[in-house]
């Protein structure tokens, strides 16, 4: 029976097709017997593998290429049917930091049917990929680093935003005062003026003096932009006497408490109450107490104010029989914008920032600030301030 003659075609097609991948890929390989030495390779292997002197054949891989050390069992998982293929992907063989080299690694069998009779090794060369794909991950990373960045000064952003809209609303809040005192007393006078009564002019004229300063003093304090952005207050602290800030506000709210038939009375020792704080600062402490405590005390009530010193801590107290309030509405009662409901109910004016002004500004001299009070019968608000500096101030 003759045999019809082998066609050899299809063999030479994929060996051609081989050649030009090899050649466009820069590809290369090693045959590998069962004991995983090498038994053959290709022409361009050690060129390809750059590095590779000695003899090829009869040397065990992981001789040749260092990427196998430690690989012996996944190769002979190969051998032995157990998986299809071996990868190792963009393996960096750089000999030098100035020319990345980047190469694919792939084992399978040589007969896939019988993989026990040997394994194939493909070398590709894929630098150029490589060095596209670490480029364009550092791009990502420095995308990222931007985007960190850009998320970080947009926080920061939102950040002096809110201080700026809440040192706003505090300028608004604390100017009212001392332009309220002005318009009182300014109104008083002229009244007195046109009934051709002056005795208390020149005592008037003063307050109304003092408060336009106050009202410069509070204008300079929130165009100082540096507290805004620091996020914090600046103090200008020095020796102050709190019993004669004490008598400067009573003497200023008087005209307020006269209005709703309030009597406002001190108690102050003496002697001069002396303190190491920012003396503007400290006014405003007592003017929100003194003026919270006027608004939200009913015609024909009493608002009191004490001071006194115990130790190396001064105590102001300010006290009033007006409506009080819960547990409840203590417990949010420093809170930012905060106002009862019965405050946002009546009538009387605020924005509720007084109270929070307070407690940041105590804070600010390392004091405290606590109230207690009882709906119906008034509260107690009490600020402990240290007398002395600090011993690193």
């Amino acid at each position: 029976m003759a045999l019809s003659p082998m066609d050899f075609s299809p063999l030479m097609l994929a060996a051609r097709a081989a050649e030009a991948m090899s050649l466009a890929h820069a590809m290369a390989y090693v045959q590998l017997a069962p004991d995983l030495t090498a038994v053959q390779a290709s022409p361009n292997f050690a060129e390809l593998l750059q590095n590779l002197d000695e003899e090829i054949a009869g040397q065990p891989i992981t001789n040749l290429l260092w990427e196998f050390v430690g690989a012996e069992e996944a190769l002979y998982a190969v051998l032995r049917g157990e998986t299809p293929l071996f990868r190792l992907e963009q393996v960096d063989r750089s000999q030098d930091s100035t020319r990345p080299i980047y190469l694919n690694f792939q084992v399978t069998p040589l007969d896939a049917s019988h993989p026990n009779q040997g394994l194939l090794v493909v070398v590709e060369d894929v630098t150029d990929y490589g060095r596209l794909h670490q480029a364009l991950v550092q791009d990502r990373n420095e995308l990222r680093l931007v985007q960190g960045q850009l998320t970080d000064a947009n926080a920061e952003l939102k950040r002096l935003n809110r201080l700026k809209s809440i040192f706003l609303s505090m300028a608004a809040h604390d100017l009212r005062t001392p332009l309220t005192a002005i318009s009182g007393y300014a109104g008083l006078m002229l009244d007195l003026f046109e009934s051709g009564q002056t005795p208390n002019v020149i005592e008037y004229l003063n307050i109304v003096l003092t408060q336009a300063d106050r009202l410069n003093k509070l204008i300079s304090d929130f165009l100082d932009m540096d507290q805004i952005e620091d996020g914090r207050l600046n103090l200008k602290q020095e020796w102050i006497d709190l019993g004669a800030i004490v008598r400067g506000v009573t003497a200023v709210m008087q005209i307020n408490a006269d209005s709703r038939q309030i009597t406002l009375d001190t108690d102050l020792p003496e002697l001069p109450l002396q303190l190491w704080a920012d003396e503007d600062k400290v006014s405003r402490i007592v003017y929100n107490l003194v003026s919270n405590a006027i608004k939200y005390t009913p015609r024909e009530g009493r608002v009191f104010i004490q001071a006194r010193q115990k130790d190396d801590q001064i105590t102001l107290k300010v006290l009033d029989n007006g409506r009080g309030m819960t547990k409840a509405q203590l417990a949010n009662l420093f809170q930012l914008y905060y106002r009862t409901d019965e405050a946002r109910k009546s009538k009387t004016r605020g924005t509720g920032l007084g109270l929070y002004i307070v407690k940041m500004l105590v804070e600010a001299h390392q004091g405290q600030i606590t109230v207690s009070s009882k709906p119906k019968v008034g509260s107690i608000f009490a600020v402990t301030l240290p007398q002395q500096p600090p011993i690193d101030a």
